[in-house]
């Protein structure tokens, strides 16, 4: 494509566009619209600030700071990410932009970071997330010996209301094979918990390198990535522009002499409309405030569909874990896939100390697993909002309060296609067998529960599995909590329960693991599987059990200390 033709093309686009606006409609946009009155509602801005180097800003402190702040606040930025940034900006940034919470990671420390701190002079990455709290997690990543230490640095919080994990990065050419992404992105993952994910940076990396693949790519747990300028048609190559491609490996150049290094990628399936402008903060004319360009980028919010995975509460398609903690403080934790669990997030706050927690099944009809909830004796539908964030709770229609005995959701125990409720109650095991959601609200059907399950039940603490042998019905585990042996009963519909075989693996003995709960399988390869607490002295620890054809394998530690601390799982 000659270059005349690519700029025939590109003009073209903006007098659509023109054409379009004089008309009192638009039909085809601009390339990127990033202006703050117009922007896709999440905000975010990357920049390497170089704070050490010769290319470093000539402002003094003050005023540099006045400069970041004002474009912080002038893009009504949710997450800042900052590379090359020497603490004593940082903890001038973080005096200066009130409502924020800055976290800080440092790499070594640099003697042209004396110019912004005569007392301390490291130098490292910040991230800023707009709200009075966010949780901190710093990972160095492996170098060769000999170089720079390089650092991910993520801070995890509300972002337009949402639980988001907001990370920066400068990575280096001489890791290698990749520059590091794929040990960023797998630090990032196991962090997010399920959240979605916000990635920018300094990556040395153009976009067309094969390096980033990784990113594209994505983990199960965050899914692929979308770039924020990957559909800013100003800037395609002659190829995308011949193809009439919607996104390209291409993009605005980030530093002064022309190269595209700083990116910022979002999860795919959390965000869509993305946007991304570079710009230079200082008017021109002026010296630069860095060798590089500030890069904003917006985008909007994407709820996640559910996955369709049994105890899959984020969409990854992966069984995660609740844990009501005895200061009644409900969290969560997303499974990794091989039977593992991430960090933990806390998805409720106060009241669940005493509560039943269970999640198998969509009450809402919105395709997405919820939980359910007996707090005292009422029973609550927590609707799950897409990454394992709770909606308001909801009542359960038909028969809301009154429950004195042990709930639990168990899945589609009838083969209705609907989710249902199994309740261990002195006299036994009952099933309230689910109705169709009425106007997004949960209910029961409109019959009266039904015994599945005699006396010998009220001993039994109920577990999960879901479907194991393929029928279309769920089906139960039990464990004798004198004895400790786990036997499977498979389902017969609303009809009584008949125990099919004690499982392999046993006892698993009350005094040794107190809490047990199944989400199925957690590992992929079709068999149930096991969560348990396990003792360890004053403390205990969390243990994966895997299904085998026989019942359960040998015991993996996956959690260590702190599980003494947890009142129920779910």
């Amino acid at each position: 494509m000659t270059t005349l033709r690519r700029i025939a093309l590109r003009w073209g686009v903006r007098l659509t566009a023109a054409l379009a606006l004089l008309a009192g409609t638009v039909t085809v946009a601009a390339a990127d619209t990033v202006d703050p009155a117009t922007a896709p509602p999440v905000r975010t801005l990357t920049y390497n600030v170089c704070g050490a180097w010769d290319c470093q800003s000539h402002l003094d402190l003050a005023t540099w700071t006045g400069k970041l702040r004002d474009q912080t606040l002038a893009w009504d930025t949710d997450a800042l990410m900052l590379q090359e940034l020497c603490f004593g900006q940082w903890a001038a940034l973080r005096d200066a932009l009130p409502g924020y919470t800055g976290v800080w990671t440092s790499a070594r420390s640099h003697d042209g970071c004396a110019k912004w701190s005569a007392t301390d002079t490291r130098f490292g990455l910040g991230v800023f997330l707009k709200g009075p709290s966010a949780d901190r997690y710093a990972a160095q990543l492996t170098v060769p010996a000999g170089n720079t230490a390089r650092y991910v640095l993520c801070a995890r919080g509300p972002v337009d209301g949402r639980t988001t994990l907001a990370c920066t990065t400068h990575l280096a050419q001489y890791i290698v094979p990749d520059f590091g992404t794929s040990e960023t992105l797998a630090k990032i993952d196991s962090w997010a918990a399920g959240v979605p994910v916000i990635l920018g940076g300094d990556f040395n990396a153009g976009p067309d390198y094969s390096q980033l693949d990784p990113i594209r790519a994505g983990l199960p747990g965050t899914g692929p990535f979308a770039e924020a300028d990957e559909n800013d048609t100003e800037y395609f190559t002659e190829e995308c522009l011949d193809a009439h491609a919607t996104a390209c490996r291409s993009g605005q150049s980030t530093t002064h002499d022309g190269k595209k290094f700083d990116h910022v990628f979002l999860s795919a399936r959390d965000f869509h409309t993305v946007r991304a402008e570079a710009i230079e903060p200082e008017p021109s004319g002026t010296p630069h405030l860095s060798d590089h360009k500030l890069l904003r980028a917006a985008a909007h919010p994407e709820t996640r569909a559910g996955s369709g995975t049994d105890g899959d509460l984020t969409g990854d398609g992966r069984p995660d874990v609740l844990a009501a903690k005895d200061d009644g403080n409900l969290r969560l934790y997303s499974g990794t896939g091989g039977g593992g669990v991430g960090v933990q997030r806390q998805i409720g706050t106060g009241g669940w100390a005493d509560a039943v927690v269970s999640h198998r099944g969509d009450w809402t009809g919105d395709g997405r697993e919820d939980v359910l909830a007996r707090i005292g004796t009422d029973l609550w539908v927590y609707p799950n909002t897409g990454s394992g964030e709770l909606g308001a709770r909801v009542p359960m229609g038909g028969r809301p309060t009154g429950w004195t005995n042990t709930p639990v959701g168990a899945g589609d125990v009838d083969g209705d296609g609907l989710p249902d409720v199994v309740v261990r109650s002195v006299t036994g095991l009952w099933l309230h067998r689910g109705g169709a959601p009425v106007d997004g609200a949960p209910t029961f059907a409109p019959r009266a529960a039904v015994q599945i399950g005699a006396a010998e039940w009220a001993g039994y603490d109920v577990l999960t599995p879901g479907d194991v042998d393929h029928d279309g019905r769920a089906d139960l585990w039990a464990r004798d909590r004198a004895t400790g042996v786990l036997k499977e009963y498979r389902s017969h519909g609303a009809q009584a329960l008949t125990a099919t075989r004690t499982l392999d693996g046993g006892p698993l003995t009350t005094a040794d693991r107190r809490l047990a709960v199944t989400a199925g399988d957690a590992n992929g390869d079709g068999l149930a599987d096991l969560w348990t607490t396990r003792t360890a002295g004053t403390a205990e620890n969390l243990e994966f059990l895997p299904g085998t054809a026989g019942g359960l394998g040998t015991p993996t530690t996956i959690g260590t200390g702190g599980w003494q601390w947890m009142r129920a799982l779910g």
